[in-house]
């Protein structure tokens, strides 16, 4: 009896002592999972739940300070903040540096990766210089080369500025441009830089072609091959060979590799934005609507009673963005885009995560920025940005109108022969010294270096190491 009395008492202790470990583990995940949500006890005992900022920089290894407070960890580092707002500040040795406040927000991550540190010390070279003022002076979306060109000559010149040196690639254009007159204009590139879109004049016709860098011969004139009169154009794919074009307020689409034309897809379109075969476009109506081209489906959203209708369709971290602005008024919608079977009619977008009303009218220039993270509304030197990482916007005025984007999530401007950056919401203004005007900068690729135009006897593309 004693030993089965040991036994029984012995078996209790364990399963009590399981019993007690299971409870305890349960009690370190939970408070684990809370702690990384951010929740903390504050100094009366209750319960919060604070955010996180996380902090990069180009270059990194920069100090952090938040509040007057610096970080153990140098950039790329985070930091989990109270709820309210925050003074963030970089700083490195031989370098500008970046400041701003930012809020942080119950269980929301604050990213932000944007911030450019500029070399304080920073040695120019010329190398390359113009015999004539180019008409023409674009970086590649890629950031890869800067096209120059003449209006009164068929040829592009390519400039690598990811090379040690800059040599210039000749695209000869001649039979593209036979009879041509006028500027020349370009309009988009695809995604890898490989071709583009290029506006131009013959016989007083507006005409449009897919310039093939890598191929020129290759390039086709789509206004006379299809004998189309083109108002918009858009490549449909990455690689460039198919495009959505609206001729005569229709939208069709137009194959480059086997020179064919689509039958009419909508009629009545008055403007569309598409992202892949996924179009978002406007009727003469003022109706919405989304076409796609994969099942051949148009599928009406709502009518607008604004008199002027400007979409967007992107895509940022996997999700679909649709932004639209009804004169001056900006709606921002995220997530899965309606079908036939999902739509509600009443909200056919769904709920938006942002809504604001510009104070400057209806957005000359409406597009998206910064890997489609950011939504731009601009008219000559105003502004305003909506974030999408952080759902914030953001509005200011520039000194000039004449703007360009110098890397992805950067602002510059040549005013009174001074080149000025900017973040992309106004914010953290640096001055970088003598530019000429009306020349873009441009940061190379690899981030290492800033590239823009200086004028002695002749003009001269400059390069500064930056980083």
């Amino acid at each position: 009896m004693d030993k089965e009395r040991r036994k029984k008492i012995q078996t209790t202790k364990l399963v009590i002592t399981e019993i007690f470990m299971l409870i305890i583990i349960v009690l370190t995940v939970v408070i684990l999972t809370f702690v990384v949500m951010g929740y903390h006890l504050n100094e009366d005992g209750k319960l919060e739940q604070s955010g996180l900022v996380q902090v990069e920089s180009t270059p990194d290894g920069a100090a952090v300070i938040i509040d007057g407070e610096v970080l153990p960890n140098k950039t790329d580092t985070n930091k989990i903040l109270k709820e309210g707002e925050h003074t963030v500040k970089i700083e490195k040795d031989g370098y500008t540096s970046w400041q701003k406040t930012v809020s942080a927000h119950p269980g929301f991550l604050t990213k932000l990766s944007y911030p450019r540190l500029y070399k304080l010390d920073r040695k120019a070279e010329a190398v390359y210089t113009f015999e004539t003022v180019p008409d023409i002076f674009l970086t590649s979306p890629n950031r890869d080369v800067i096209l120059t060109a003449n209006n009164n000559s068929p040829k592009l010149q390519l400039l690598n500025i990811n090379s040690s040196s800059i040599r210039p690639a000749e695209i000869d254009l001649t039979k593209l441009l036979m009879d041509s007159t006028g500027e020349k204009t370009v309009l988009e590139w695809n995604k890898n830089g490989s071709r583009l879109i290029l506006k131009f004049t013959k016989n007083d016709t507006p005409h449009f072609a897919v310039v093939d860098l890598e191929y020129p011969d290759r390039s086709l004139d789509l206004t006379s091959s299809f004998d189309v009169q083109i108002s918009d154009l858009h490549f449909l794919n990455d690689y460039g060979d198919r495009l959505f074009i609206l001729e005569n307020d229709h939208l069709r689409i137009i194959s480059i590799a086997d020179k064919q034309i689509s039958g009419i897809l909508v009629e009545d379109v008055k403007t569309f934005s598409n992202l892949g075969d996924k179009v978002l476009l406007v009727t003469k109506t003022n109706q919405l609507s989304l076409y796609d081209a994969s099942s051949k489906s148009n599928l009406p959203l709502f009518t607008s009673s604004a008199e002027v209708v400007k979409p967007l369709l992107s895509e940022y971290i996997g999700r679909f963005t649709v932004a639209l602005a009804e004169d001056n008024n900006i709606t921002v919608y995220r997530g899965d885009l309606p079908t036939e079977k999902t739509v509600n009619k009443e909200k056919p977008l769904g709920e938006p995560i942002g809504k604001y009303t510009l104070d400057f009218g209806t957005p000359q220039n409406f597009f998206m920025q910064a890997k489609n993270q950011i939504i731009v509304s601009q008219s000559d030197v105003n502004f305003a940005v909506f974030d999408l990482e952080n759902y914030s916007k953001s509005a200011f005025s520039l000194p000039v109108d004449l703007t360009f984007w110098p890397d992805e999530y950067t602002i510059g401007l040549v005013s009174d022969g001074v080149l000025s950056v900017y973040d992309f919401d106004g914010t953290n203004r640096i001055d970088l010294g003598k530019a000429e005007p009306g020349f873009p900068a441009s940061i190379s690729k690899d981030n290492d270096y800033l590239y823009l135009i200086r004028k002695t006897e002749k003009l001269e593309l400059i390069r500064e190491n930056i980083k």
